[in-house]
């Protein structure tokens, strides 16, 4: 069926059915509801793809963080044994 079957203007002139003005107000309003629809479904779709796209970069920015503050944290503590090995060593032993 092609577009201009679906609007009632393809017939021949003998058998033609004469449109009212409701007729071609109804079918563009149920062509404009259905195209309206698709394209919520396809603005539906971005918006998720893109949300799911910002998480995965946040995730991984937090994973990075994550870790920088565990070597920030082993750097601190080899630093803060070091500082007390020479504390112990600076003592002196009993025996």
């Amino acid at each position: 069926m092609s577009f201009l079957t679906f609007l009632g203007l393809r017939q021949p002139k003998s058998n033609r059915i004469q449109l009212t003005l409701v007729d071609v107000l109804h079918r563009t309003l149920v062509s404009s509801l259905a195209a309206l629809t698709v394209y919520g479904v396809y603005l539906g779709y971005s918006v998720h793809q893109h949300t799911m796209q910002k998480g995965r970069g946040f995730m991984a920015l937090r994973e990075a963080e994550a870790k920088a503050r565990e070597e920030a944290q082993a750097v601190e503590e080899a630093r803060e044994r070091s500082l007390a090995d020479a504390a112990q060593g600076a003592l002196p032993r009993r025996s």
